[in-house]
């Protein structure tokens, strides 16, 4: 298997593990710093757990040698896994609450599949080498 090969594959396997903290870590978790300068310091586990993951993505295909193509792929390979994963487990409409933002989110999926698309049309219809 190529150099090139292995970077696409570790960035999907990447997106699947950090999709993965948004849906199996509970909002309750918190990292308690106890008491500082008189305030009871907490942090949400998810939130940070969610920025390291996106860290580790950012620096996984920043920092993994191999060629422009194979990291294009890779970023539009994490995208698309993103992107899927906010269509399938979003809740776009729930009777119980009326939330604003809903609308919003639902637009700018409908605005990313767009960029979806037009980034895996450039992978079709490019004659393009990983090497």
């Amino acid at each position: 298997m190529s150099r090139s090969l292995r970077k696409v594959i570790g960035g999907i396997i990447l997106a699947i593990l950090w999709v993965c903290c948004f849906l199996f870590i509970p909002k309750t978790l918190v990292i308690d710093f106890g008491v500082i300068g008189g305030v009871d310091e907490t942090l949400n586990f998810k939130f940070t757990v969610i920025i390291i993951g996106l860290l580790v993505l950012f620096f996984y295909n920043l920092l993994y040698r191999s060629s422009a193509e194979a990291t294009k792929l890779s970023w539009t390979s994490i995208f698309t896994i993103a992107w899927l994963s906010l269509i399938i487990f979003y809740p776009f409409t729930d009777p119980n609450t009326d939330s604003g933002d809903r609308g919003a989110v639902a637009f700018f999926t409908l605005i990313a599949g767009l960029a979806v698309c037009v980034l895996w049309v450039r992978f079709f219809s490019d004659e393009i080498s990983l090497e």
